[in-house]
């Protein structure tokens, strides 16, 4: 299953060949959906506004629909994680680029918070406006949790080399494709962005995340 902002496309893209027959797979940071009798790979790229039977970031609880009870209940199933301070941070480079306060709001923030600068203002007003990506449909169903294994993104090649040895299959860290689609700014740190405010609502909207994977936050 497909998170977002967990270095997904990439290790999406590792396990791919081993869906494909021999041969077909190359490394790609688009591709359209396939399907054969070798196994299924989602359409990974823009949809704009198409419907497509299998495609990135699919919840759990559709692929199960798809596949079939059977299926679903035999399958190994893995998806990967990140620290939620860290995730939001990542998102807000790559999907709050464009992001800009309305004029009340700017005013009504900076007068509520006078101390936190710049930076840390145009952060939580997107935290607050920018929707930060939760996904928690892609490893949970009816709210219970649907698979069996996670790949921390803290942890991203020693995990996946575990899970690799569950199903038998070659760990190689030189398959793993780097798609440089990482916008954020290495040189900002976590504590220009992060205020009491902002530090306060990530742990609000991620509680279930911080709670069952016991993150903290490493500002």
């Amino acid at each position: 299953m497909k998170t977002v902002k967990t270095a997904g496309t990439s290790t999406e893209s590792y396990f791919e060949r081993f869906c494909m027959h021999e041969g077909e797979w190359e490394p790609l940071r688009e591709r359209d959906s396939y399907e054969s009798d070798a196994g299924i790979i989602g359409f990974r790229g823009h949809l704009g506004g198409r419907k497509i039977k299998w495609y990135n970031h699919m919840p759990a609880a559709e692929v199960k629909q798809h596949v079939g009870d059977e299926i679903w209940n035999s399958y190994y199933k893995f998806c990967s994680i990140r620290n939620p301070w860290d995730k939001c941070i990542s998102a807000y480079f790559h999907f709050g680029k464009d992001f800009n306060f309305k004029p009340r709001r700017r005013i009504a923030q900076k007068i509520r918070y006078p101390l936190l600068s710049k930076d840390q203002h145009r952060f939580l007003g997107w935290l607050h406006k920018g929707h930060p990506p939760i996904d928690r449909d892609k490893y949970l169903i009816e709210d219970k949790p649907c698979i069996d294994r996670f790949i921390r993104f803290e942890n991203m090649k020693e995990d996946m080399k575990s899970i690799c040895e569950d199903l038998g299959l070659p760990w190689n860290e030189d398959w793993l494709p780097r798609f440089r689609s990482e916008t954020r700014n290495r040189s900002v740190q976590p504590a220009d962005l992060y205020s009491k405010p902002a530090h306060a609502l990530v742990h609000k909207r991620y509680a279930y995340e911080i709670e069952t994977f016991n993150y903290q936050y490493t500002g």
